[in-house]
């Protein structure tokens, strides 16, 4: 009786949330602990439409016994099982973060591929109350924000999470009631591990002060949702007025911005929807009304300022950084422009000062040519001056907005710059009257 009670309680949020549990495939994490297991027996009980996936991290000596429990389990129920080996220390290393975080990253950019290629709708984490806990008090201490102690979301994007009825003491008696085999991580122990040290020194700490810690977090959990909901629909309202969408990002009017919103509040809140961190944010703020050009990183986007307005440049679709080699005459592809070498005689040559146009003369030039970014320290003479003056200063007086030089482009000869791309060539490669072959550059 007492284990049905539990399946109620299992099926309840998939009620809650309107998850259709006849029509939907779902994809089960499945690591081989109590937690896990307990989701996937679950799973099966109520005949849903699952596979499992295994993520072997190979940390532990004994993580292939995680494995083999998993697969034996899913083939004895002939379920679609999926699992992949991750070298995680080697990237952990080369990208200077832990190998919590390193894990964490790898294994849902490899979940995230499983659903796209098996066609399936949800991904389901066996994430429960005490791991929100834990969540919320290690968030707390390292000053995430309101979402941050919002806690876990039982529904987010693509990712579900049905055992968030669940504490874990409800699910060692399931996993008891029902003759459950599960794996024991014993890095779980570890208190060199912060979250480990939250859930075995803290949270129990806690609980002398609090009995009903686990309802109260729940409790704020709900007020703070809440709240995230009224907070997304000022910001909406400011987007409408005042973020303007452009091709490669979007363009903040940040003064207007800042007459609907004086303390920046949902300005930080709207940067961190785009992955910038607070520390940023508070940054950003103080900085927009400096020197023009700074610039901030998140993991998709580039910010730069530019006087009254912020700009905010899709990472992903302008791969901005630009270095490659032309070895011969053809088109090629810059950004998302076409750039056209040529070479012609001198005596069907028309002189064009279109600022897309260079004409060179090809004696002069010695290939292979590199295009790349231009960089601070560059110079080269602009025709028709005697002496060589730095990109840096060309630009600004032709005031390039700072937004526009992060792509500018240069191209060179034997280390020399011909051309500052849409702007000017090099006098030294001029086209004279002894010119006999010219070096023709077009881009679009």
């Amino acid at each position: 009786m007492k284990s049905n009670n539990y399946n109620d309680k299992f099926t309840y949020l998939f009620e809650e949330y309107s998850i259709d549990k006849k029509n939907i495939k779902f994809l089960l994490a499945v690591s081989g602990g109590l937690d896990s297991i307990c989701m996937f027996n679950f799973f099966l009980k109520n005949k849903f439409n699952f596979s499992v996936c295994h993520c072997n991290f190979n940390i532990r000596k004994d993580s292939k016994k995680d494995l083999m429990l998993v697969k034996k389990l899913s083939q004895r129920h002939k379920i679609n099982f999926f699992s992949k080996n991750f070298d995680i220390k080697k990237y952990a290393r080369k990208n200077k973060v832990s190998l919590q975080t390193e894990a964490r990253k790898q294994r849902y950019e490899w979940f995230d591929c499983l659903l796209i290629e098996n066609h399936i709708d949800l991904l389901c984490t066996a994430h429960h109350i005490d791991d929100n806990l834990e969540t919320v008090i290690y968030n707390l201490s390292n000053a995430t924000g309101f979402r941050g102690i919002r806690g876990i979301q039982v529904l987010r994007g693509n990712i579900f999470r049905p055992l968030m009825n669940f504490n874990k003491n409800e699910l060692i008696d399931y996993a008891q009631l029902n003759n459950l085999e599960w794996r024991e991580d014993s890095s779980n122990k570890s208190t060199k591990y912060s979250r480990n040290r939250i859930r075995l020194k803290i949270i129990p700490q806690l609980k002398k002060i609090n009995n009903s810690l686990e309802k109260s977090v729940i409790d704020t959990s709900r007020n703070l949702s809440e709240m995230e909901k009224f907070i997304s629909f000022q910001i909406s309202k400011l987007k409408k007025e005042y973020v303007e969408n452009l091709e490669n990002g979007f363009k903040i009017n940040i003064n207007k911005w800042k007459k609907k919103d004086f303390n920046f509040f949902l300005f930080k809140e709207y940067l961190n929807q785009l992955g910038f961190n607070y520390s940023q944010s508070d940054d950003i703020i103080l900085s927009y009304n400096g020197i023009s050009g700074k610039y901030y990183e998140s993991e998709k986007f580039k910010l730069i300022i530019e006087r009254e307005f912020i700009f905010l440049l899709n990472k992903k679709k302008n791969n901005y950084k630009i270095n490659f080699s032309i070895k011969k005459d053809g088109t090629y592809n810059l950004y998302e422009r076409n750039i056209k070498f040529e070479m012609i005689n001198s005596s069907s040559l028309v002189l064009n000062k279109n600022r897309n146009v260079a004409q060179l003369d090809l004696k002069k030039v010695k290939f292979p040519l590199v295009i790349r970014n231009w960089k601070n320290g560059d110079f080269f003479k602009p025709l028709g001056m005697k002496k060589n003056k730095k990109v840096s200063d060309f630009l600004i007086d032709k005031k390039v907005p700072n937004y526009i030089k992060i792509f500018q482009c240069v191209i060179l000869s034997d280390n020399k710059i011909v051309w500052l791309i849409d702007h000017q060539i090099h006098d030294e490669f001029k086209v004279t009257n002894k010119t006999e072959k010219v070096l023709r550059i077009s881009i679009n």
